[in-house]
């Protein structure tokens, strides 16, 4: 609605007006213009379009409303354009036809119709997992495609598994990766891959035999796991043999159990028992060294194997060393032969001979006593060793006792003079003790006078002196 007023003039220029409405009406349709499109269906199934992607430029000369109208569906409606559907699903691959509503701003509408066409480019989701599978009697196994699908989806549905390899035989005992092929309905496709491990769990026959090892002179020994074998077997071949111990040692002599493990080309497994001897037949190395015994202060010695020994060995070890002779006394010092017998703890023997050297070093016990001794006339005076011994002893006797001085004069006399004794015994051994000796000048000296004649002098007196007397006295001392 519209009001104008309409002004009328008449020709003398007097004017009077009056009002009007004016009813404009807009009754012409849009153009609706539409263009076919594409959806693509995302990982779930689902896809959508819009109005405005299927119109192709509809047009109004009034223009199209902004909105939609109250009274509208509840579609994606922008700038008055509405579309029949524009949600699809997997139900919908293919061609669609929808109609493209264009309404203008005074609510004139017109269609088209156009060709939604459906895409579903999504890959299923194939998921795998690993599987085992044991090989027969005949070294064969199979497994399945369902086997290895570990829940491979998608939105549409699938339509079919394929497994690369189903079947396998002994030389793939192990892992081997297949590939899963999921194809879903509309032929889009997507692979996993999986482990399919091969077992093959049939032992082998082990058959053993008893073999004996002697030990050399290291104290060793072996054997092999092919010695003890007796002909094990596994139908697929044996892989290896190996024996609970191919070393022995010396303290493994006599009998050993051991196992003789087979294992085939396949990891499979099987054991026997053996019995493996060990024989220690190499006498001990015997090795002498020749030692010296030292009396001691009651003239018996003694030595023992071990100080004679100088290191016999044997490779199992020494049970026990034995010397022929181990104590001595005075009368064997000097060299003795001797034999020391070496026995293994395996009851082998070997021998050796030594020196031992007895020998006393033993020194002998030098006792003094003090003396004392009278100068004669002459002034002299000697003593010998026995009087200043005092029993002086060794356990294999005293050969020599000897003085360091056994002569004194007058300028010995009184107690100042000490002398060493020297006690040697049969061996040679010497020790000393030291003595006092007092020597005493008792002999009086001779006293020889002479007459003598004097004269008085004025005073009526004469003197005379010791030497006038004296007619040469004499002392040996002085």
């Amino acid at each position: 609605a519209n009001t104008v007023v309409l002004t009328v003039t008449d020709v003398n220029g007097n004017t009077a007006t009056c009002s009007a409405t004016v009813t404009v009406e807009d009754n012409v349709a849009p153009v609706a213009i539409c263009q076919n499109v594409m959806v693509q269906l995302d990982a779930s199934g689902y896809g959508n379009t819009t109005a405005v992607a299927v119109d192709n430029g509809s047009t109004d000369a009034c223009g199209l409303l902004p909105q939609c109208p109250p009274h509208g569906p509840m579609v994606v409606c922008l700038s008055g354009l509405s579309l029949s559907q524009t949600n699809f699903t997997c139900d919908n691959v293919g061609q669609n036809t929808v109609v493209l509503t264009v309404t203008d701003n005074h609510y004139n509408s017109s269609t088209c119709t156009a060709i939604v066409t459906v895409v579903d480019n999504v890959a299923p989701e194939a998921l795998c997992q690993n599987v085992t599978v044991q090989l027969d009697a005949t070294g064969h196994a199979t497994t399945t495609a369902t086997a290895v699908d570990n829940g491979s989806n998608d939105a549409c549905g699938i339509a079919g598994l394929a497994l690369s390899q189903t079947s396998f035989i002994c030389s793939e005992v192990g892992s081997n990766s297949v590939t899963l092929t999921v194809t879903d309905v509309n032929n889009n496709s997507s692979t996993c891959t999986a482990t399919v491990t091969v077992e093959d769990n049939v032992a082998p026959v082990a058959v053993c035999q008893n073999v004996t090892v002697q030990l050399d002179n290291t104290g060793n020994g072996s054997t092999t796991a092919t010695a003890v074998d007796n002909g094990s077997s596994d139908a697929c071949g044996v892989a290896s043999l190996a024996l609970s111990q191919t070393a022995f040692v010396c303290s493994e002599v006599g009998a050993n159990t051991e196992v003789l493990t087979v294992t085939d080309v396949n990891g499979n497994t099987s054991t026997c028992t053996t019995t493996i001897i060990v024989e220690d037949n190499v006498a001990p190395v015997a090795v002498c060294q020749n030692v010296t015994v030292q009396l001691d202060n009651t003239g018996n010695g003694s030595t023992t194997a071990v100080l004679v020994n100088y290191g016999s060995s044997d490779a199992c070890g020494i049970a026990s060393l034995v010397l022929s002779q181990t104590a001595f006394v005075c009368s064997e010092v000097g060299n003795k032969n001797v034999v020391l017998t070496v026995t293994d703890v395996n009851g082998n023997v070997s021998q050796c001979n030594a020196i031992v050297t007895v020998k006393d070093l033993i020194a002998p016990i030098a006792l003094c006593q003090p003396v004392t001794v009278d100068l004669n006339a002459a002034g002299t005076a000697s003593i010998a060793a026995a009087q200043v011994n005092n029993g002086s002893s060794d356990a294999c006797g005293i050969a020599s006792t000897t003085l360091n001085n056994s002569n004194f004069s007058c300028s010995n006399v009184g107690s100042g003079n000490t002398v060493v004794l020297t006690v040697t015994d049969v061996n040679g051994n010497s020790s000393t003790c030291s003595a006092v000796i007092t020597v005493r000048d008792v002999t009086p000296p001779t006293a020889v006078c002479q007459n003598l004649t004097v004269n008085l002098n004025a005073a009526g007196l004469a003197s005379i002196t010791v030497a006038q007397v004296n007619n040469g006295s004499s002392d040996a001392c002085g």
